[in-house]
């Protein structure tokens, strides 16, 4: 038997595709469009889940890991439950990605690299996921927004300094729903 992706073509006796099929010479388009991938791309989907897309990045002169991951991993724990119980689950991936999973499997990461903040999505986003995912970055970018701006610590204490200072803002824009 021949085999062309998810077909299984049987071959008559002479070993030539049978002619039930009417797979003749001038329907060789159909194989040029099974490798073109006309069931399927061979490309790397964006849509897959284990491809992200960056939807924030927020550019820092100095952050200190540590702590922000616990102050984050914190906001994100008392967030779970928004806006019912189940919604959200935290999880801390390493020492420097907080993911954050929505009950239909779709999540996203909070990424501390050395010279930036970064939100990654993984998945196919539904629109409800979506709308909860901008309730719950609000209030990530509210918390970092007063960790990088409170008046009550010096500058050089801060857990991140921004490269820029409307930096939170810009990134609150690129999201689909605004704040309450």
């Amino acid at each position: 038997m021949a085999t062309c992706q998810a077909f299984v073509l049987p071959e008559n006796s002479s070993g030539a595709l049978g002619s039930r099929y009417n797979l003749n010479p001038s329907h060789r388009t159909i194989r040029s469009q099974l490798r073109a991938g006309l069931f399927g791309s061979q490309e790397t989907n964006s849509k897959d889940a284990a491809v992200p897309k960056r939807i924030i990045e927020i550019p820092v002169k100095s952050i200190k890991k540590g702590g922000l991951r616990m102050v984050l991993g914190l906001s994100l724990i008392g967030l779970q439950n928004t806006p019912d119980k189940g919604s959200w689950q935290a999880n801390q991936a390493s020492d420097s990605i907080l993911d954050m999973y929505f009950k239909d499997g779709t999540k996203f990461s909070v990424v501390l690299e050395d010279s930036c903040i970064a939100v990654d999505r993984y998945g196919q986003a539904s629109l409800p996921y979506l709308l909860q995912e901008s309730v719950i970055l609000h209030s990530i970018l509210d918390e970092l927004n007063e960790l990088a701006s409170s008046s009550e610590v010096a500058s050089e204490n801060r857990l991140l300094q921004l490269e820029e200072l409307n930096a939170i803002e810009m990134a609150r824009n690129t999201l689909p729903a605004r704040q309450a």
